[in-house]
């Protein structure tokens, strides 16, 4: 052989060698404590060691025969073991054939021994080669002869069980056959598949693997995606052969108008089998033939399914909505060109909520038959409009009955509640309806409606949050109103008396201002559909904020203001005020008249603490934990009871926190922390009395 030739021939070799070799140790492992296992062991050992005599000595030393001869009768003993597997009656059929095979491996060694042993004159030598080579084909025919006759005695159990085993003695023995043979025609393929039988030996052992994977009993089936690769596969080489030859035949013809013909020819009939391949229709006719002749089911379940719910919870990927998401995958079950969402309200009227890749205008709404809607919902019946058009049912809406694009219903059913239907597009390949069409859209369609069910629900849910985060906004504003309200009528009760002094009139007008700007503020935030605590953050000291706070409450109590008033803070300042009123105003309602509530600003750390002080009748402990930040929960007569629980809500919204300590009879101290914010200070007085 030449040197590629020799090359790959002794690379082929021992990849083989060593692949079956991996095999046998791995074969040993699981199954040497059965009989067939052990000379399953030993046949694939011999394999191994053949394969490695050629790579190191080549294919025409004596011994290589020999092993060849040792490898083939590993086979054989693995192959009488599988009709003894299940009745040994059947072994009678084939006795004859195992006693023919046996006797001819000592006749070939025979011949190579006399071959490579005793001078022969030239023409003895080439009658003992094509002795050795008839023997080699009449070997290789019976092996391939005694094993399908073998396979077709196993049971159907063990002989789904043993295929891949059985092809690959099939194309073991079948290659020696085509190899062999090839030595009786002149020419120089033969040393060529010599060295290629290497590479084919590497390429069944994943065959022969996969056989003592499978379990007892299962038998071992390709998958739909393994076999559409296997298919274009055969066609692709199939192709490749075909074209290879034509342009072989091509070289041949003399004449130059010939060649460019036959050229032109080849390269149209190429040009127009790729069109073909390629167009939607062509390629769904090959799946249905292929699914209708090659698997026992339309549908791969388990592949459809998930890619059915991979396509729903693409949303991140593909952005689109939910719905045309669940139209496109309910469309890619059938290979529809579209879909069209129709929900049903309660006077059954179907309207159209979606709509993808629909050719031609999508329906708005139509009134859908009593009759069919009562089928969709007790039978979960899925509308074949192509025979219902056939027999002229007048269930059907004239639109969709003239629609040639219209080509199945699906109903959607919720816990036995009709939500809706899907109407599906007509596919590539128009074809009527089966049971698995039926079953697979039927189970499709009470997914979709399960996921349009919980769509449903989530905005359903996120509508009741709005309107209780309404409620909390609405029930806050009502404290502060109530506060705002007490104030009013404390100057309309002094009025009585005081209405004639200027003095009065000017704060009684003032205080009036105020309440309306607050009310107008608390408007403003009713309205507002932000967090709370999330309104405009600004640098602000402290002391500032504080004064705000206690402006208008410093009037009738009193209330001190003292220490590090300079401290600054970034954040709302209109909440941070809104807490300390809060405060201030339940610090007034629980001191005595005579009792000044005390408001301190300090410095702690990296936080800023207001505390407000008063010395009023006190909280139990009980109270603290159970009752003061309850909501509507007040010991106050006419209070909301909600000011504790605003102002702890609006510190954990401004990222502080509000704490309390409490003793009975002695006072009770609220402390609003707050992240400290550096860069501000006040140069005005750090204590301030009321008047």
């Amino acid at each position: 052989m030449s040197g590629p030739v020799q090359f790959i021939g002794d690379w082929g070799h021992a990849l083989g060698a060593a692949l079956f070799a991996v095999l046998a140790i791995w074969t040993a492992r699981r199954v040497a404590g059965q009989r067939i296992g052990k000379l399953l062991v030993a046949a694939l050992s011999l394999t191994a060691i053949w394969s490695l005599a050629i790579a190191f000595d080549g294919v025409d030393e004596t011994h290589a025969g020999l092993m060849e001869g040792l490898r083939n009768c590993g086979w054989l003993l693995c192959l009488s073991l599988f009709p003894m597997r299940t009745q040994i009656r059947h072994l009678r059929g084939t006795w004859p054939l195992y006693v023919v095979l046996a006797l001819m491996l000592p006749a070939q060694y025979a011949l190579d021994m006399a071959s490579a042993i005793l001078p022969l004159s030239r023409s003895a030598d080439a009658a003992v080669a094509d002795g050795r080579l008839i023997l080699h084909i009449l070997w290789a025919l019976g092996a391939l002869v005694l094993t399908q006759r073998v396979y077709r005695t196993c049971e159907a159990k063990d002989a789904a069980q043993m295929a891949p085993l059985a092809a690959a003695m099939a194309a073991m023995w079948g290659y020696d056959l085509l190899l062999y043979a090839s030595g009786l025609f002149p020419g120089d393929a033969m040393p060529l598949l010599f060295a290629l039988r290497g590479v084919a030996m590497a390429a069944l052992v994943p065959v022969i693997a996969l056989t003592l994977r499978c379990r007892g009993g299962q038998p071992v089936r390709a998958s739909r995606t393994l076999t559409w690769y296997g298919l274009w596969t055969v066609v692709a080489a199939v192709s490749t052969v075909a074209v290879m030859a034509v342009l072989m035949t091509v070289e041949m013809i003399a004449s130059p108008l010939g060649r460019a013909i036959v050229t032109g020819l080849l390269f149209a009939l190429v040009a127009g089998a790729l069109l073909l391949l390629s167009a939607t229709r062509y390629s769904a006719l090959l799946k249905l033939w292929v699914s209708k002749h090659l698997f026992p089911h339309r549908y791969d379940y388990r592949e459809q399914w998930m890619a059915f719910v991979d396509t729903i919870d693409s949303a991140g990927a593909s952005g689109a909505p939910l719905y045309d998401r669940l139209l496109k995958a309910m469309a890619d079950i059938t290979t529809s060109s579209g879909a069209v969402l129709l929900m049903l309200d309660e006077d059954g009227q179907f309207s159209c909520d979606g709509v993808w890749n629909w050719k031609g205008e999508a329906p708005q709404g139509f009134a859908a038959d009593p009759g069919m809607l009562e089928l969709m919902r007790k039978k979960t019946w899925v509308v074949d409009i192509g025979q219902a058009r056939l027999a002229k049912d007048g269930a059907l809406p004239a639109w969709i009955a003239q629609d040639d694009t219209a080509w199945a219903m699906v109903p959607l059913l919720h816990f036995g509640k009709l939500l809706g239907a899907i109407l599906l597009g007509r596919p590539p390949l128009v074809r009527p309806l089966d049971w698995e069409d039926f079953d697979m859209l039927r189970a499709a369609g009470r997914q979709v409606a399960s996921y349009i069910a919980e769509a449903r629900g989530q905005q359903e849910l996120e509508e009741a949050r709005r309107f209780e985060e309404f409620n909390h906004r609405f029930a806050f504003i009502m404290h502060d109103i109530k506060n705002l309200v007490s104030q009013i009528a404390l100057v309309a009760r002094n009025a009585e008396r005081h209405a004639d002094n200027p003095a009065f009139r000017k704060d009684m007008i003032l205080t009036l201002t105020e309440c309306t700007d607050k009310m107008n503020m608390l408007l403003a935030r009713l309205s507002r559909h932000s967090v709370r605590g999330e309104g405009d953050r600004a640098l602000f000291a402290l002391g500032d904020a504080v004064r705000q706070a206690v402006a208008g409450k410093r009037k009738s109590h009193a209330v001190l203001i003292e220490g590090a008033l300079g401290a600054a803070v970034e954040t709302d300042r209109a909440s941070v005020e809104q807490i300390i009123a809060h405060l201030v105003q339940n610090a007034i309602e629980a001191s005595a008249p005579d009792m000044p509530v005390i408001v301190r600003v300090e410095r702690a750390g990296a936080t800023a603490r207001i505390a407000v002080i008063d010395h009023g009748c006190g909280m139990s402990a009980e109270f603290l934990r159970d009752q003061l930040y309850r909501p509507f929960a007040s010991t106050k007569q006419g209070g909301f009871g909600i000011g504790a629980f605003e102002a702890r809500e609006l510190a954990q919204a401004l990222g502080g926190q509000l704490k309390v300590e409490s003793v009975v009879g002695k006072g009770s101290t609220f402390t609003l922390v707050l992240p400290l914010a550096d860069g501000l200070a006040d140069t005005r007085p750090d204590k301030e009395r009321a008047a």
